[in-house]
């Protein structure tokens, strides 16, 4: 292990210098430079309490409010799946985080991600989907890479994300798997991954610049991650999945309605999908007011993606509607205001 902890820091370096600032939106050039000292590797052990995670993690909420989430999530899915992905290691040290009757932590962003396992299982299930490759685009520390690897244990995960936050997950798998087989940015002599370079490793951790090269990925996934991304990042990366996907394959894409941070609105809505791809599940994304779950699989003979990204616009506009709902009715005329709420209901039946 020792030898893998000295990689992360070789291969952190590395892409420090070799880093393509195309990749890298206002939203995460302001997010990382405040903190940039920090990423050393003798703040690794403690940096879900030192403000490296920042970004990265969901903030814990109180002990009520953590109950609150762990009862919501147990009767959606159901108490034995929650409990068998949640974790007994606080790798990073995260404070204030309460136990359940197992001696379990009971972490919001674990919990988040717990739903979005059940929702990826549910929709191979739906396809008949056999998993050997997964990649995870923007997968932040890790918190869903780690559960995607322990639920397909036998498959191989790519995970691809900025320097900065490679340097978190990288230490945060390994404390987690240590007898996993890892492939580093460092590991590479050129910047593809192809078949063979990959397949004598369980879990590859990369840069964005690093591509695939004609590897049949099972599952893709990219949650609350392209919204703070650029948009011509967004069609690189929707490039490469439609380059690199294996057939009836999977992408789970949970993202804000609409987000600036960027310094313009990046809509899920405008995402640059081709036409060959299945809805398998649109909804409103569990405790987010303003996130989409939108799953598809990969398919020739039948497409209503164009379809379903035109209701998920709609979606957006009333969304927004109900989020400002108490900002109109102080500014509106009352009987205006009753108007407009009437015209929602109408559209949200209609639409949803």
């Amino acid at each position: 292990m020792r030898l893998n902890f000295k990689k992360i820091v070789k291969s952190y370096h590395k892409s420090l210098d070799d880093y393509e600032i195309f990749f890298k939106s206002d939203h995460w050039i302001r997010g990382y430079q405040k903190k940039n000292e920090l990423f050393k590797f003798k703040n690794l052990k403690n940096f879900r309490n030192n403000s490296l995670s920042y970004g990265l993690d969901t903030r814990v909420g109180s002990h009520e409010n953590q109950k609150r989430i762990y009862n919501e999530i147990v009767k959606k899915i159901g108490l034995d799946f929650v409990d068998k992905h949640l974790s007994k290691k606080n790798i990073g040290n995260l404070k204030n985080c309460i136990k359940n009757d197992n001696d379990k932590f009971i972490d919001p962003n674990s919990l988040f991600h717990i739903d979005c396992l059940h929702e990826i299982i549910k929709s191979c299930s739906k396809v008949k989907k056999n998993v050997n490759i997964i990649c995870e685009i923007g997968s932040g520390f890790g918190s869903l890479s780690r559960i995607l690897i322990e639920s397909f244990s036998n498959s191989k995960i790519i995970i691809i994300d900025l320097p900065e936050a490679n340097f978190l997950c990288s230490y945060y798998l390994l404390k987690n798997f240590p007898k996993k087989k890892f492939l580093f940015y460092s590991d590479l002599e050129k910047n593809f991954l192809n078949k063979e370079i990959i397949k004598s490793y369980d879990i590859i951790i990369v840069p964005p610049w690093v591509k695939l090269q004609n590897i049949d990925v099972d599952i893709y996934t990219n949650v609350r991650s392209f919204m703070e991304m650029d948009t011509h990042v967004i069609k690189y990366y929707f490039d490469m999945i439609q380059n690199n996907i294996s057939n009836t394959g999977i992408f789970m894409n949970i993202n804000r309605y609409d987000k600036k941070t960027v310094g313009y609105p990046v809509r899920i809505e405008d995402y640059p999908y081709d036409k060959n791809w299945s809805v398998i599940k649109s909804v409103q994304t569990w405790n987010h007011k303003n996130v989409h779950t939108l799953i598809t699989n990969r398919n020739g003979e039948f497409s209503n993606i164009s379809k379903e990204l035109d209701r998920i616009k709609w979606l957006r506009r009333l969304n927004n509607l109900k989020i400002n709902k108490h900002f109109l009715k102080n500014i509106l005329p009352h009987n205006l205001f009753l108007l407009l709420q009437k015209t929602k209901h109408y559209l949200f039946k209609k639409f949803n």
